[in-house]
């Protein structure tokens, strides 16, 4: 273990001084709460990015937003990091929109779903994209998939991972399916949208979902959890796919701009992460088993580049949930659903060897 006490750790990134970032989504707040029972969210600044370095970790930006179970559990708020030039850039998520682009959040939830950037501290965000707008005004996936019954509205934004690509950023929109491009100058074009999948759909898991008993397949969100620059300069995508989260149905998408993304590799269950390690694809998954299954250990898996697949680990990894590679080691944000206090597993992060 390389840090612990995080709370809802999420998506990783090395510095160039081989420092280590980690987004910890927060435990929520005060500021409103929503829904009841154990739909109930609870709003406030919990957010924060940790500094982890020779074995010291540091809080250094704190003051973002977040909104979790009244325990802490499974937040949203920040989900990815990059660091340049001394300032923070930040990928938010976004609870809920409406079909005009925005949320029931409340004034601490004001910059959810936005690329932000802060300097250290407490934060003081500066908005360089509103990807909710992007979304109402182009709706790039046309809201295909199941429908809202299922969770998935006409309209609908999450973004929830990023890397550097060509002067600015490759952003995946978990909720819009889709991959964008956001040039130096805030300037957003479409470089994918990914399709929907039709799966078999059990009686037992049905009636988990709300569907009628006739119904017996199910139109299938991509949900795009994650994003790689690969080595040929190619930009890699995860899946972590939508109701009912069907274990071996998650894709890894190859997209090059100009062209129609391809599959990669296939047969995963809820990625989480991707890193390229070499010539080598790291993919993370959530849950072995799919999020509607009970409780399964997440997994490592590598895929080389003919195609093969070795599995690297698994046991102690519960929801992990970000991933990066730095030299001849391998981090990974594990028990990513939980806060650093409370009965039960506790956010931190762990080092495996590449070798």
């Amino acid at each position: 273990m390389v840090a612990a006490g995080l709370n809802n750790p999420r998506k990783l990134f090395v510095g160039p001084d081989h420092a280590l970032y980690v987004v910890e989504a927060g435990t929520g707040g005060h500021d409103k709460c929503l829904g009841t029972a154990a739909n109930k969210t609870c709003v406030g600044l919990t957010g924060s990015i940790t500094r982890i370095r020779n074995g010291a970790q540091t809080r250094v930006v704190t003051g973002l937003w977040s909104g979790a179970l009244p325990d802490g559990r499974r937040a949203q708020g920040p989900a990815d990091v990059l660091v340049r030039r001394g300032l923070y850039h930040v990928l938010l998520q976004n609870g809920s929109i409406d079909s005009k682009g925005f949320n029931n959040l409340g004034p601490d939830a004001s910059t959810a779903g936005d690329l932000i950037t802060t300097p250290a501290g407490k934060a003081q965000p500066a908005v360089l994209v509103n990807f909710a707008a992007f979304e109402v005004a182009n709706n790039p996936d046309h809201g295909r998939g199941p429908g809202a019954r299922f969770g998935n509205p006409p309209i609908d934004s999450d973004p929830y991972a990023f890397t550097a690509y060509r002067g600015g950023y490759a952003v995946v929109d978990a909720a819009g399916n889709d991959l964008l491009w956001i040039e130096r100058d805030g300037t957003v074009s479409i470089l994918a949208v990914f399709p929907t999948q039709t799966l078999p759909l059990t009686r037992s898991i049905g009636k988990q979902i709300g569907a009628p008993p006739s119904m017996t397949s199910i139109s299938v969100q991509s949900v795009p959890s994650s994003v790689a620059l690969g080595p040929d300069g190619a930009l890699y995508v995860g899946e972590l796919t939508g109701v009912p989260f069907a274990p071996s149905s998650a894709r890894v998408w190859r997209v090059v701009p100009g062209r129609r993304p391809t599959v990669y590799a296939s047969g995963f269950t809820t990625i989480s992460d991707l890193a390229f390690d070499g010539p080598n694809l790291l993919v993370l998954e959530l849950s072995t088993k799919g999020l509607l299954n009970g409780k399964s250990p997440g997994a490592l898996i590598r895929v080389t580049s003919a195609g093969g697949k070795k599995l690297l680990a698994s046991e102690g990894l519960l929801y992990p949930t970000g991933l990066a590679v730095d030299g001849g080691s391998i981090y990974i944000s594990n028990d990513g659903l939980y806060p650093a206090t409370g009965a039960g597993p506790h956010g931190e992060v762990v080092r495996l060897s590449t070798g």
